[in-house]
């Protein structure tokens, strides 16, 4: 197969590799895996190398079942999905699917038929995909999408072969953010750490300008305030109010961060690695206990904003329980 462009999975791709090599195909898959950790981009990888007419490096992406499938426009494949107004993925949808399926495929030989979000079908759509799986077209194929399997019926799973996509490591995910983002490897590790090795989520931070420029705003305040002008971070806070959770994310893991290196000056167990060398020198700026207490006034205004106090008043108090922290490290480190 053709996977210059995937990042880990091995152990899928092997599996997958061996039925295009001549396996026994059987008429439905499924691909379970967390939410962002990749089950639409392998299957589709799958249902690409399947359709593809190239015979050998499937898929080649320059035939015209490549190409018709990288537009989206390919006759043979179908989608399915939850429809924006429901919370489930209804038997209407099957039952259109099952009308569709009747007639044989346009081009390709065979259809693939995608059900993404599979773990949202209800029980009549789970029933009714079930007939058609007990007795599948021999042109259709089967791709079943889920975050768990665990919502599925064990007669439908029981038909289908499972691929399970993994999380990605935070050095895999790092390498496949710096060569779509070019943002450079140690930021890019930076936001794979964030993701705790979801790679969906860590192209959602990277790719997210608004957060990124929260994030640098934020660090550069706590990085040029030193322990002397702390209620100078309240600007971000006064300017981003919709997302003042991220930003006690990114004060939180931040702290957390020196408090790591003052406690055991161990670097891999950071997430802000592209700016270690500045974590390091404020390690020496705040008390453990200082940062401890940072951390639990971040807790505190998380509660008092969900209890719906006054958001200015919040902050503040947050800040000033940061610069009562920052005094005494201060006098503790001129007291020595």
């Amino acid at each position: 197969m053709n996977t210059s462009h995937i990042i880990g999975q091995s152990p899928l791709i092997a599996g997958m590799e061996q039925i295009l090599a001549g396996g026994r195909i059987v008429h439905a898959y499924i691909f379970e895996g967390p939410a962002g950790a990749g089950k639409k981009t392998m299957s589709s990888l799958f249902a690409q190398a399947m359709l593809c007419t190239n015979p050998e490096n499937k898929p080649c992406y320059a035939c015209i079942p490549c190409k018709q499938y990288e537009n989206g426009n390919h006759p043979d494949v179908i989608w399915i999905r939850r429809l924006e107004n429901k919370t489930a993925i209804i038997v209407d949808q099957i039952r259109e699917l099952q009308s569709v399926i009747k007639v044989k495929p346009y081009q390709a030989g065979k259809r693939i038929c995608f059900i993404d979000g599979a773990q949202l079908m209800n029980d009549q759509s789970q029933n009714a995909l079930l007939k058609t799986l007990e007795e599948p077209p021999s042109h259709t194929l089967f791709f079943l999408l889920a975050d768990s399997t665990s919502p599925l019926k064990p007669t439908i799973l029981s038909r289908c072969q499972l691929f399970r996509v993994d999380s990605l490591s935070r050095e895999d995910i790092a390498v496949l953010l710096d060569r779509r983002l070019s943002i450079g490897y140690e930021e890019a590790l930076t936001y794979a750490t964030l993701s705790q090795g979801n790679p969906g989520q860590a192209l959602a931070l990277a790719g997210d300008e608004e957060f990124r420029a929260m994030r640098d705003q934020l660090i550069n305040g706590m990085i040029q305030t030193g322990t002397t002008k702390i209620f100078d971070l309240i600007g971000p806070f006064n300017e981003h109010k919709e997302r003042v959770q991220d930003l006690f994310n990114i004060l939180e893991l931040w702290i957390r961060d020196i408090l790591i290196l003052r406690e055991t000056g161990d670097l891999d167990f950071i997430i802000n690695r592209d700016q270690s060398t500045v974590l390091r020198k404020q390690a020496s700026c705040f008390t453990s206990k200082a940062l401890q207490d940072m951390i639990g006034s971040i807790e505190q205004a998380r509660k008092r904003l969900k209890s719906n106090t006054n958001y200015q008043l919040t902050i503040e108090a947050m800040l000033s329980h940061f610069q009562g922290g920052a005094n005494n490290a201060s006098r503790s480190r001129s007291s020595v």
